[in-house]
C-alpha cells in the first residue's frame, strides 16, 4: 500500500468518526428524544416530529452553499466549524424550556450537520480513492449508522438516569472536545497535486459536468428523485420506528435496542453495497437497495410479532443506511467530481427536502388515524419510486456525449457554446 493510500485510509477513519459523533449523535438520535418530549412538554406527534424535519429544512437549505464552499476552500475549514456549531446547538436544546429556543437549535444544528457530515465526507473520499471508492465510502458512510446503534443507546441509556436535557449534553461533547481537532489535524480536500494550486483550480481539473451541463441532463433530476426518496422514507422511520414499537405493546427499552440493532445490520449493508457498486455499479446498487428495503417495510407492518420484528431488522437494516454511501457513486458515476461539491449540494437539498416532509407527514397520519400503517405504506411506495429513479441515471460518458450533442445543435457552425458552461 503505498503512502498516499495510507493517508487516504487514515482520513477515511477520521471521516467515519466524525459522522458516527456528529450525523449519528443528531439526525439518528431523533427517535430517542420522542417520548420523553412528548411527556414533558405535552405536544402533539406533529409537533415534536417538526424539530427533526427542521434540521432537515435547515440543512438542506444550507446544502448549496455549503457545496460550493466546498469546491472552493479546504474541506477541513469547513467540517470543523459545522463539528462546533453542532455541539453548540446541542447545549441550547438542553437549555430550552419552550418551543421556540429549541426549534431555533434544531435549526442551527441542521446548518452544522451539513456543514460537517456527509457532503464534505463524500466529497473527500470520492477525491482520494478510485477503483476501490464503493468500499472506501461504504465503510466510511458506515459511520453515521455506527453511530446511529451506539449513540441512541447511549442517550437513551443518559435520558433514563437524568432526563432528556442530559440526553442532549452527552451528545454534544464528543463534537467539539474529539471532532473539530480530528478534522483541523488530519482531513484534506483531496491528494497532493501542484503546490500553490487552489482547491478551486484544483477541482476544475477534474472529470464531469459543470452545474449548467448537469442541469441538462436526466441523471441530475432522477438523481435528485432519488435523493429526495430516500430522505422522505430514512428520516421518516427514523423518527416513528421506536414510538411504533413502544405503541404496539414493546417496552422503551426494548423499542431503543430494535432501532440499535436496525443501526447495526446498516453498518454492514453499506460495507457489503458498496463492494456490490465495485462490481457491478452505483446505480444498480443503490436501485437493489430501495427493492430490498421496501420489502422489509412490509415486515414491518406485521411486528407485533417477534419474529417478523427481527426479520425486519435484518431486511430493512441491511438497506436502510446504504443510499448514503451510494448516492455519492451514483453522482460521480453520472455527473463526475468537477463540481461534485455545488451538485452535491443541490441534491442535499432535494433529500432534506423529502426528510423534512417524511416525518411530519407520518406524524400528522398517526395524529388523524391513531395508527401508522398508512405512513408507512407510504414509505414503500416512496422507496418503489426512489428504484426506478435511481434506475433510469446514465453513465458520465453518455451524459457529457448528450450535452456535447445539444451543445452542436445549439450552435449549427459547431463553435464552442458557453451559454449552459456556468460553474
Amino acid at each position: 500500500m503505498s503512502r498516499q493510500e495510507r493517508q487516504g485510509w487514515s482520513i477515511a477513519a477520521v471521516l467515519f468518526v466524525t459522522l458516527m459523533l456528529v450525523f449519528g449523535s443528531s439526525v439518528l438520535t431523533a427517535g430517542v428524544f420522542v417520548t420523553p418530549l412528548l411527556k414533558y412538554f405535552g405536544w402533539s406527534r406533529a409537533k415534536v416530529s417538526g424539530l427533526p424535519a427542521v434540521l432537515a429544512v435547515s440543512a438542506g437549505l444550507s446544502a448549496p452553499l455549503i457545496g460550493w464552499l466546498l469546491d472552493r476552500v479546504e474541506t477541513r475549514v469547513v467540517m470543523a466549524a459545522g463539528a462546533l456549531l453542532a455541539a453548540a446547538s446541542f447545549v441550547i436544546a438542553s437549555r430550552s424550556n419552550s418551543y421556540p429556543p429549541i426549534f431555533a437549535a434544531y435549526l442551527a444544528l441542521g446548518v452544522g450537520v451539513s456543514a460537517a457530515a456527509m457532503l464534505p465526507a463524500s466529497l473527500v473520499i470520492a477525491n482520494w480513492f478510485g477503483a476501490r471508492r464503493g468500499v472506501a465510502m461504504g465503510v466510511t458512510m458506515s459511520g453515521t449508522t455506527a453511530g446511529g446503534m451506539l449513540m441512541t443507546l447511549v442517550a437513551s441509556h443518559a435520558i433514563t438516569r437524568g432526563g432528556w436535557r442530559a440526553g442532549y449534553e452527552v451528545l454534544a461533547a464528543p463534537m467539539a472536545l474529539l471532532v473539530a481537532p480530528l478534522i483541523w489535524l488530519l482531513v484534506r480536500t483531496r491528494p497532493p497535486s501542484d503546490v500553490g494550486v487552489s482547491v478551486a483550480a484544483a477541482a476544475a481539473r477534474l472529470p464531469g459536468l459543470n452545474v449548467g451541463e448537469a442541469l441538462r441532463t436526466r441523471s441530475f433530476w432522477t438523481f435528485l428523485l432519488a435523493s429526495f426518496c430516500f430522505g422522505f422514507y430514512g428520516l421518516g422511520l427514523n423518527v416513528h420506528l421506536i414510538a411504533y414499537l413502544i405503541g404496539i405493546g414493546y417496552r422503551p427499552s426494548s423499542a431503543a435496542f430494535a432501532m440499535s440493532l436496525v443501526f447495526g445490520s446498516a453498518l454492514m449493508g453499506k460495507i457489503l453495497m458498496g463492494l456490490f457498486a465495485d462490481r457491478m455499479s452505483g446505480r444498480i446498487a443503490l436501485c437493489a437497495d430501495f427493492v430490498i428495503g421496501a420489502a422489509g417495510l412490509v415486515l414491518l407492518l406485521g411486528a407485533t410479532r417477534i419474529a417478523l420484528l427481527g426479520s425486519f431488522v435484518i431486511v430493512f437494516g441491511f438497506t436502510f443506511g446504504a443510499p448514503v454511501a451510494l448516492l455519492p457513486l451514483v453522482m460521480a458515476e453520472s455527473l463526475g467530481l468537477k463540481r461534485f461539491g455545488t451538485l452535491g449540494g443541490l441534491a442535499g437539498f432535494a433529500q432534506a427536502t423529502g426528510a423534512a416532509l417524511g416525518p411530519v407527514i407520518a406524524g400528522r397520519i398517526f395524529d388523524l388515524t391513531g395508527s401508522y400503517t398508512t405512513a408507512f405504506e407510504l414509505f414503500i411506495a416512496i422507496e418503489m419510486l426512489g428504484a426506478m429513479a435511481a434506475f433510469a441515471c446514465l453513465p458520465l460518458s453518455v451524459e457529457q456525449s448528450r450535452v456535447g450533442a445539444g451543445r452542436i445543435q445549439d450552435d449549427p457552425s459547431g463553435a464552442p457554446s458557453l451559454r449552459h458552461s456556468f460553474d
